[in-house]
């Protein structure tokens, strides 16, 4: 290789690098000026944490199925269908409706491993529908409403327990996504999935082992939404998969997956995408522009993440 190639690629790979950090800091300035200070100010740690919470937990997750390859578009109906659930049994009993929440989701995180690999369905195609079917059995159990559940729960909701939550997912999910067998098999389903089951990795488990460990994260999530709002309604979990995925988009990880994948990127993408939405809240902007604004955003981090010569390889 010439030195001119050899310096143009190691030019295109601390370029990669560095885009997500700069853009990170971009939108810290931006959203500090635009809110007049408020962003960054002690009286918005409470919001921000809100924000903060429900991104970087399911990213968390989601970054192991994103390095595979696959996407899973399910995550609000299943936060819909645990929440309601949740709520109905925390007026009983609150252990057992935090057992229910994630019993529930892990249950659906199966069902969507099952349609994905055991009827080899494409895994966009398979998140689609079950997100209808949990999105229908939560309107059932709704009835077009909520349902509220015990006022105790909010007796956890503390700042400190959600940082401490954040903190302890961040820190498991880097041992296991950069220093296991499992975080290196889902890297390698993503580059080459044919490769690396002719190299002992047994695929079907590891594309299994995905999306249970993001059904769990979503569980968590889940809770959170209980413990803040004691409610369970047709809204929890709104737009949940958008944002997450958005966050690993922005934060580096390619649509394809593979080996480029880095968990660093739940850090970077994760902040920049509550900073996105408790700046857009600060600002007063309504809820259909912010739908537009994410959606040019999305598209954006699409176009610059995804790696044409590797389309086959989302399953």
């Amino acid at each position: 290789m010439s030195e001119e190639k050899k310096n143009s690629l190691l030019s295109r790979f601390n370029m990669n690098e560095v885009i997500p950090f700069l853009g990170l800091v971009l939108v810290i300035v931006v959203f500090q000026i635009a809110t007049h200070g408020k962003l960054l100010s002690a009286s918005n740690l409470r919001s921000f944490s809100n924000y903060l919470f429900q991104i970087i937990v399911p990213a968390c997750g989601y970054i192991f199925l994103m390095s595979q390859g696959n996407m899973d578009f399910s995550l609000a109906g299943m936060v819909c269908v645990a929440t309601a659930v949740g709520a109905y049994l925390s007026q009983t009993s609150i252990p057992l409706a935090i057992a229910a929440v994630i019993l529930l989701c892990l249950l659906m995180g199966l069902i969507n491993a099952a349609a994905c690999v055991g009827l080899k369905v494409n895994s966009f195609v398979a998140t689609i529908a079950t997100s209808f079917v949990y999105s229908g059995i939560a309107s059932v159990i709704l009835g077009g409403g909520a349902i509220t559940g015990s006022y105790d729960l909010k007796l956890a909701d503390q700042v400190w327990v959600k940082y401490g939550i954040i903190i302890l997912c961040l820190l498991v999910g880097y041992i296991c996504f950069d220093y296991t067998p499992f975080g290196k098999n889902c890297r390698s389903i993503g580059a080459n999935e044919t490769a690396a089951g002719q190299s002992g990795v047994r695929t079907d488990l590891i594309k299994v082992m995905g999306f249970l460990v993001l059904a769990f994260t979503c569980s968590l999530v889940s809770i959170f939404l209980l413990i803040r709002t004691c409610t369970g309604s047709i809204n929890s979990g709104l737009n949940l998969q958008v944002n997450t995925m958005l966050a690993l988009l922005l934060g580096g990880v390619p649509f394809s997956g593979g080996w480029s994948s880095k968990f660093k990127a739940v850090i970077i993408g994760g902040l920049m995408m509550a900073v996105v939405n408790n700046g857009l809240t600060l600002v007063n902007m309504g809820a259909e522009l912010q739908q537009i604004f994410k959606g040019v955003l999305f598209i954006a981090a699409v176009a610059l993440s995804f790696d044409r010569k590797n389309t086959a390889v989302i399953k």
